[in-house]
């Protein structure tokens, strides 16, 4: 390499770069010091890092309007963050004045290994001296504001950061995709309406539900998938890879599907609900119901980033789940008063814990008989750690028996991703509010208010006049 740029190197690098614009293989193989120093055991990327740059160049040499989506699932050591800091290269070195995007389920991931990676790939390139690399931004010198890429770590409640890229050269990097929220991917989908833009998204498949599995299976005729088996790949350690999956109980178990081979979980691990539960109760239609009493259950919000929710639910039927607009307690309290009123059910669970304690008490005030539960008091059956634990038992066993739940994509990511696990008393324990928060940046407060109509069993008078003998109890 060193004898072709011996002439004039700016010059020849610029040549390369208008070159390899449509061929992101030619440009990493031309550009990194391949079967030297650190890279002396290595000729070049790896069969399915050739294979995606070549759906690349067949996509930009093509006449086709859309954007193309790429996603990749993988077990470890696939180098699919080192694919991550190729990609970034190649397109601020091929494209004028691009504009790249790149986020990861956690800040941590994204500043301390996707980010990081882009730095050592820069020092290694041929064109370094073109670039700056800075902890959130790598640019072009002289064109800070116009050629550049951002690490921007995602935020529910920042999605902005992500909505403003509406032209050319546009390249967004998901890592990490799995636990990245469903509000940045559909904020995503609006960015990339102009021609010739790339989305590419990595990950491990831990969550057989979210926008990333979709990706494989309803989507998937809108993405470019490869699953990869990292057995398969040139820089994985295979040695330790078939440990793990003799750790695991063999290649069939969901830890080596999700850690190894690059596939999705059966059913994630200590995973509360079964997905293909929820989803075939999102396909059944409850019959019957309108004889059933309506139960009502209210989640009141903690924090700024969660929602106030009401459900209501008829025997087997849940209705859609109103989610209540960001407001002070009494206003909370108002909407609620409504919907008891529209609604008339015969017993309504009120989140009681907290702040939502006032919620309870202006009802009460109100002459609304409603009941106060504390998800943090203790259960009426010792095998829970306390009252959440037991409503959401309960649910759950109720949507194995078959419910008709509404179909809504929420609803259905809050109700997959509760784990439990056991105390050292032996006590059913599950993940906590803050515990979803921090690692799906989401509050599942659809399923808390369904799990509230489970609190206690309802006793049915309907039909029982001033003979106030219960004649059914609702589940």
């Amino acid at each position: 390499m060193s004898a072709v740029m011996a002439s004039n190197p700016d010059v020849e690098l610029q040549d390369a770069c208008i070159r390899f614009a449509n061929d992101p293989l030619g440009f990493v193989l031309y550009m990194f010091p391949w079967g030297e120093g650190i890279l002396s055991k290595w000729s070049g990327p790896d069969k399915w890092h050739r294979e995606i740059f070549a759906e690349i160049k067949a996509y930009l040499e093509g006449d086709s309007t859309l954007p193309l989506q790429i996603a990749v699932a993988s077990g470890h050591g696939a180098a699919k963050t080192t694919f991550f800091a190729w990609m970034n290269l190649w397109f601020m070195s091929c494209r004028a004045h691009p504009q790249v995007v790149c986020t990861a389920n956690t800040e941590s991931q994204l500043t301390t290994k996707s980010w990081r990676e882009l730095a050592k790939w820069h020092k290694m390139a041929l064109n370094r001296d073109w670039f700056e690399w800075t902890a959130t931004t790598f640019y072009m010198k002289g064109h800070q504001e116009t050629w550049k890429a951002n690490a921007i770590p995602w935020s529910e409640n920042n999605t902005e950061a992500f909505a403003g890229t509406h032209e050319d050269n546009v390249l967004v990097q998901f890592d990490e995709a799995s636990k990245i929220s469903d509000k940045i991917w559909e904020v995503t989908d609006g960015v990339l309406t102009t021609k010739k833009n790339i989305w590419i998204v990595y990950g491990n498949g831990t969550r057989n539900v979210g926008r990333f599995y979709d990706c494989f299976n309803k989507n998937k005729k809108y993405w470019k998938t490869w699953q990869i088996d990292s057995r398969t790949c040139q820089a994985a350690n295979k040695e330790y890879l078939d440990r793990l999956i003799e750790q695991y109980g063999g290649e069939e178990s969901d830890q080596a599907l999700v850690r190894v081979r690059g596939m999705f979980p059966r059913t994630a691990t200590r995973q509360l609900i079964s997905t293909e539960s929820i989803e075939k109760c999102m396909d059944f239609e409850a019959e019957g119901f309108e004889f059933q009493p309506k139960v009502m259950g209210v989640d009141i919000a903690r924090f700024g980033e969660n929602s106030s929710t009401i459900c209501v639910r008829q025997g087997r039927k849940v209705f859609d789940i109103e989610v209540l607009p960001k407001q002070d307690l009494m206003m909370t309290a108002h909407h609620v008063a409504e919907a008891i009123k529209r609604e008339r059910p015969m017993q309504v669970f009120v989140d009681g814990s907290g702040i939502g304690a006032g919620v309870v008490d202006r009802l009460r005030q109100l002459n609304f008989p409603v009941v106060d539960v504390n998800g943090g008091n203790s259960s009426l059956n010792p095998r829970f750690l306390n009252k959440r634990v037991e409503m959401w038992w309960t649910m759950k066993e109720a949507i194995e028996n078959v419910v008709e739940l509404p179909k809504n994509s929420r609803l259905k990511e809050e109700l997959s991703c509760i784990e439990y696990d056991y105390t050292d008393k032996g006590r059913i324990r599950l993940d906590r509010k803050t515990d979803i928060m921090d690692k799906y940046g989401f509050s599942p407060d659809l399923a808390d208010a369904l799990a509230y109509t489970y609190a206690y069993p309802v006793a049915d008078f309907s039909e029982q006049g001033e003979n106030l003998e219960p004649a059914v109890f609702a589940d």
